[in-house]
């Protein structure tokens, strides 16, 4: 019973910690318009993007997705969908969806 239970323990420990960790880093983002810019993903749990004069935030593990607040008010949400990694941008008057990826440095 005790070596379940460990086991039981290390693997959401382990599944939750690599979850978090598979989205941080610089990550190259689109607008509605296809210009690129960035978004950084840091392991504290803020967030920060050098679009138009620059976005603050933070972030959460959403089921497995990204969920960044930023401190405007808007949210974007990254997740691995059908066409690759996606991003929904949410604002009060609009939402829109547009590509992401990993960048390599």
């Amino acid at each position: 019973m005790v070596k379940k239970l460990t086991f039981l323990i290390f693997t959401v420990f382990f599944n939750f910690s690599f979850a978090n960790n598979s989205w941080v880093g610089n990550w190259i983002a689109s607008d509605e318009w296809q210009s690129e810019f960035n978004i950084i993903i840091k392991a504290d749990g803020s967030a920060k993007s050098d679009y138009g004069a620059g976005e603050i935030g933070e972030w959460k593990n959403l089921d497995g997705n990204l969920e960044i607040i930023w401190e405007s008010g808007k949210k974007d949400y990254i997740f691995n969908g059908v066409m690759g990694f996606q991003r929904i941008r949410k604002t009060r008057q609009k939402s829109y969806t547009s590509g992401i990826r990993k960048s390599l440095d």
